[in-house]
């Protein structure tokens, strides 16, 4: 089975960003490095498919620039995933779903980072589902509604040969977003953001996320 590698810093870690699957959230494509991050680094292909990479990921890295005020370089940032994993197909249409053996291993890898690299001070968790788990399992928050509302619900993982990621609640990232957290057992701040794709904010998210995010900025700006 094939599994994300991480983006390491080639400087002091500043931050630890963590996105949610190695199949992406609603693709089959698993990628080599976690969220297509090393294309950042690399010149513009010719490509189309490459081309693509390189924009999903150059998004990526403007998007932590947006929330961070520019105040991390990309050197500084270590990328993952919760679950590095390929993980069984959704059906089109549909995210990817996490079981807890994956979550579990998943935070188990993310835990042992933060030992390894003692100088993050923010870990950004990107997604519904990421931040569900993460809660559920004990990173950060203690949030009982929260997690309620944003666990899978039955029908997304009846049928094991194509499971899905549906929550009860679609809305739930909304209660937490905006939000700065103590990591329960490293002293690391943590901030739900939403996935890479959905930046920049724009239609609905545009109008539900502003102030979540300038709430975010702001904690930079100290």
């Amino acid at each position: 089975m094939m599994r994300s590698k991480d983006l390491k810093p080639s400087e002091s870690a500043k931050i630890l960003v963590i996105g949610e699957d190695s199949n992406l959230q609603w693709s089959d494509t698993a990628t080599e490095v976690a969220m297509f991050a090393d294309y950042y680094f690399r010149s513009f292909p010719e490509d189309d498919g490459e081309r693509s990479r390189n924009v999903e990921a150059r998004n990526l890295f403007s998007h932590i620039a947006f929330v961070t005020l520019n105040r991390v370089k990309p050197q500084e940032m270590y990328i993952t995933n919760l679950c590095n994993d390929q993980l069984t197909p959704a059906p089109k249409g549909k995210r990817v779903l996490i079981t807890e053996e994956y979550a579990i291993k998943g935070l188990s890898h993310i835990e042992w980072l933060l030992e390894q690299y003692p100088t993050i001070e923010y870990v950004l968790t990107m997604s519904l589902q990421t931040n569900y788990w993460l809660q559920k399992l004990g990173f950060y928050g203690d949030d009982k509604r929260f997690i309620e509302e944003a666990q899978p619900r039955r029908k997304g993982f009846e049928d094991m040969s194509a499971p899905f990621y549906q929550p009860v609640n679609g809305k739930a990232f909304e209660s937490i977003c905006g939000n700065i957290y103590d990591a329960k057992n490293h002293p690391v701040k943590v901030i739900p953001i939403l996935a890479a794709k959905d930046y920049p904010l724009k239609g609905r998210n545009e109008e539900l996320y502003t102030e979540a995010y300038e709430k975010i900025r702001n904690s930079f700006r100290k």
